[in-house]
């Protein structure tokens, strides 16, 4: 029986990973918007930044 520790690291790796996989499925659903709409790609991460 592995310490409470390793448990605890094995649940969180895998939460963190489930939320990673099923952020990037989200993510590839949507259209690209840069084609359509808003600043030049290099103001993406400022505006993206900016919102929170």
């Amino acid at each position: 029986m592995p310490d409470k520790i390793t448990l605890i690291n094995v649940v969180w790796m895998a939460m963190i990973s489930g939320m990673l996989a099923a952020t990037i499925a989200l993510y590839d659903q949507k259209p690209d918007q840069s084609k359509i709409y808003g600043p030049f790609a290099s103001a993406r991460p400022f505006v993206a930044s900016s919102q929170y």
